[in-house]
Order: structure tokens, then sequence, then C-alpha cells
């Protein structure tokens, strides 16, 4: 029985490749037969997907768009002794940032260090809240700024993993609740 339904799915495959390639593309409706010679109807244009307004619920089937100007983690970069993340702040001002670096990985709130792209070094009240660590910035980062936040000095539960993830979210001046980033995958070299 193996064999047959092997066969079976083997000549299907050999039947739908043997097609021209346009008849595999193009959807035949029920009841339609394709003869030879008959000419093949071209396929519509796909639409252009529309934006999902922030009000507006997500409809099965549709897409979501990517947004540049959100906030985000940018990149990473982790060394034997050091983790680095970069975070993009999006359009508001940010406040501060959570971290929730991995279980396996010590942290001092004093080896934690910020930085704004030009590398000047941010001053940042760090406090320790379990196994979070909250970063309040002096003056809230401007709008469309990168930090870097430097990990050094690390103690390790599992030293010869070669990745790391720390979960981060931002505050924003305006904002009642924190903004996921979500995590960050701090990969060792």
């Amino acid at each position: 029985m193996k064999k047959l339904i092997w066969f079976s799915t083997l000549s299907m495959a050999i039947a739908a490749t043997s097609l021209p390639a346009i008849a595999q593309t193009q959807p035949i409706q029920p009841g339609q037969t394709i003869t030879p010679g008959q000419p093949i109807q071209p396929v519509q244009p796909v639409q252009p997907v529309q934006p999902i307004q922030p009000e507006q619920p997500v409809q099965p089937g549709q897409q979501l768009s990517y947004d540049r100007t959100a906030p985000r983690i940018s990149s990473t970069s982790g060394f034997s002794n050091a983790h680095y993340i970069n975070v993009y702040t999006g359009e508001q001002p940010l406040s501060y940032v959570i971290v929730r670096p991995s279980e396996l990985v010590s942290v001092n709130n004093s080896d934690i260090e910020v930085t704004d792209q030009s590398g000047q070094r941010i001053n940042a009240n760090i406090s320790a809240d379990g196994d979070r660590f909250r970063l309040n910035f002096d003056q809230p980062i401007p709008p469309g700024s990168t930090i870097k936040i430097a990990f050094r000095n690390l103690g390790f539960d599992a030293p010869y993993r070669n990745f790391y993830l720390y979960e981060l979210a931002g505050g924003y001046t305006g904002y009642q609740r924190e903004i996921p980033y979500g995590f960050a995958q701090v990969q060792v070299f």
C-alpha cells in the first residue's frame, strides 16, 4: 500500500512539473477545463497593502507593514566579557529602559553603561529590581536617537553558550506603560 501511495504522489508531482509555467501559477475555477490551444486568461495583479491604523483591528488575511520609525532593538554584539545592545528610540522622547538579562548572566548595575550614537556617555540612574534593571535617564533621550547599552564584567552560569537573550522595554514621556522592544539575542564571538 505504501508503494502505491508513493507512486501516485510521485506521478502527481511529475504531472505538475510538466505543465507550462503559466498554467502552474493560475488558479483553475471549479468546473473549468483547459484544452490545448485555448488562450489562458492573465492573472489579476495583487492590490498593494494598506498600512494598518492604530485604532483598526487586524483582520484575518490582512498583512502588517513595517514601520521604520518604531522603537526597536537595532543591533547587538557580544564578547566573552561584554555584551552590547543598540536601541532606536523611535519618535518620542525616551525616559527609561527596562532590561531583563538572561538568567545565565550575572550583571551588576555598576557595570552597565549607556552611550549615544557618537559614543558620549549618557547619565542614567541604574537600579536593580529583582531580575530586572531600570535605566532612568537624567534627561529624556531625543526622538530618532540610537543608544548603546553596554554590560561589562559579566559572570556566566553557562560560559560555553554562544548566545544570550535580554528582554527590553522602553518608557516614554506621556505614556503610562512601557513599550516592549522584545528580546535582544546577543551572540558571543
